[in-house]
This record gives structure tokens, C-alpha cells and sequence, in this order.
């Protein structure tokens, strides 16, 4: 169910400058769906999260016509060692923009940095840029509160110079071309298997143009191939935010075999799959 924890707690998005001596006066959408779609009442204890990732629990003391107030009872800062995932996406046509913040905030994106590069589709005039971004950031936060993530900070748009200029201090840097054959992101990830902060380019339905591709190498990214198949620029997207999160994320997996070796199965995993008979 959107927004609850597996022990029935519900969740909602703040931000910090909403609190104020450990109480919150949650307003807007967030009261809304508390008070007339979850019908909590006072008493109910609650989850909070903030820009910062920081989660918050808390109790309801009161319901007003236009707000809850919130005691606050205990916070869990954000894991500060974690791994940090930023998506620098070519702004896409509605429904699939919509979806690529969506899924990402699901996944786990902590910046999305929406960008304008030559073959761009859709097109945001700077007057509807901030109402854009708005939107966005309300897609962004529903999903977090459902997969329990700190919801991601939405730039509004820049150009393709701008966001290749605002990766995060000591970030790896890499951007997915189609015309990229000699390194996978697989073999990519076998140079810096320990990468704590990884900046990520997708670009838009067209891809990226030749002298993008140079001015990307020149600010220091590396082009990066996910395989053969011809994706859309949506699916591309969430493709590499889910497997860069298996590579690099917090559940930490065996590192990956090198090349022509394979791991062996142990024998607790193979029950089940002999070949029988229909009749045992």
C-alpha cells in the first residue's frame, strides 16, 4: 500500500524547515490525504521523511480543519556512507518523463538534473519551467513515500553544459551512448567496484548528437554501453538506475566473477530443479 511501512505505519513528506522543537504542522496535500483518505486519528503514530533523508517518527496530538499537529518522538538520520545516485536525464515528452521520476524516486535517485540538449523533443518554455518542476517534485515524493526512500531533489531544467558542470564532488561520471561498443557497465563497474557517488547521463529519444558526446568526454565522463538492444529513452533510464543500485547500492552483493569464470551453485540451491519424470 502507498505510503505504509510493513508494521502498518503511514508515511509522509516534509521538509525541514517544517519542523520546529521536534513538532510538525503537516499542511497542504500531505494533511489531506492524512485526514480525509487514511482518516487517522489523534493518537496514530506516523513516519515523516525530509529532503535531507532524514526519517522521522512521531505522534498525532491534534486535527484541525487545515492541519495536523505532530509530536515528534525520535529521528534516524540518512546513512552519510551510503551510495549516491544522481540522473541527469534530457527531458522527455510527459508520460515518459513522468515515469522516468517515478521510478527513479522509487529506486532510490537522490538528484534527478533535468536537462535540454539538441535532440530534445519536448521542448518547456522558461515561463512553465517552475510549474514543471513542481509537478515533478509532487511525482517524485508520492513514490518515495511508497518505497520508503527520501524523496530525490528536482533541478528545473539547464542546459546540457549547465548539467555537466553540477555532478557532486568526487562523483564518477558516466553517460549512456548508443554508439558506445567497447565498454559495458558491467566492465565499467569492475574499474571502481567500491564507487560511492556515481552522476549518470541519459539522453533524450534522439540520444545525444557527436559534438555532445566529445564536450561529455571533455568534462570528464565516460561513455558507457547497457548492450545491444535499441531502448527508448524512458526505458534506458530506469535500466541503469536499477542496475547501477544492484552494483553500487546499499545491499551489497558478491563482486562479479571475472571473465570465463563461472561461480559454482551450492547445493542448497539446486533442490527443485533436477529433471523427473511424470511420474516422479
Amino acid at each position: 500500500r502507498v505510503g505504509t511501512r510493513e508494521d502498518g505505519v503511514r508515511r509522509f513528506v516534509v521538509t525541514s524547515q517544517e519542523i520546529v522543537d521536534n513538532r510538525v504542522r503537516l499542511r497542504g496535500s500531505e494533511f489531506h490525504h492524512l485526514k480525509h483518505v487514511l482518516r487517522l486519528e489523534v493518537g496514530a503514530a506516523v513516519e515523516l521523511h525530509d529532503e535531507r533523508g532524514t526519517t522521522h517518527r512521531g505522534v498525532i496530538r491534534g486535527i484541525s480543519h487545515d492541519a495536523a499537529e505532530i509530536a515528534l518522538t525520535h529521528a534516524a538520520p540518512a546513512e552519510q556512507h551510503g551510495f549516491r545516485l544522481t540522473l541527469a536525464q534530457s527531458v522527455l515528452k510527459r508520460p515518459a518523463m513522468d515515469l522516468v521520476m517515478e521510478k527513479a524516486a522509487e529506486l532510490g535517485v537522490h538528484e534527478i538534473v533535468p536537462f535540454v540538449s539538441e535532440r530534445t523533443v519536448a521542448r518547456i518554455p522558461p515561463e512553465k519551467r517552475p510549474e514543471r518542476t513542481a509537478r515533478w517534485q509532487r511525482i517524485a515524493q508520492a513514490a518515495a513515500k511508497q518505497s520508503g526512500n527520501p524523496p530525490p531533489t528536482i533541478r528545473p531544467p539547464v542546459s546540457l553544459s549547465e548539467a555537466l558542470g553540477v555532478a557532486p564532488e568526487n562523483a564518477r561520471k558516466i553517460f549512456f551512448w548508443e554508439g558506445e561498443n567497447a565498454l559495458h557497465l558491467k566492465q565499467f563497474a569492475r574499474t571502481d567496484p567500491d564507487c560511492r557517488s556515481l552522476y549518470v547521463m541519459v539522453g533524450s529519444e534522439g540520444g545525444f548528437a557527436a559534438h555532445e558526446v566529445e564536450a561529455a568526454r571533455r568534462a570528464g565522463f565516460v561513455s558507457v554501453s547497457l548492450g545491444g538492444s535499441v531502448l527508448r529513452a524512458e526505458t534506458a533510464s530506469l535500466a541503469a538506475v536499477s542496475v547501477c543500485r544492484f552494483l553500487w547500492g546499499a545491499v551489497r552483493f558478491p563482486p562479479l566473477p571475472r571473465a570465463g569464470r563461472v561461480p559454482s551453485i551450492p547445493p542448497s540451491l539446486r533442490t527443485g530443479r533436477e529433471t523427473k519424470t511424470p511420474h516422479g
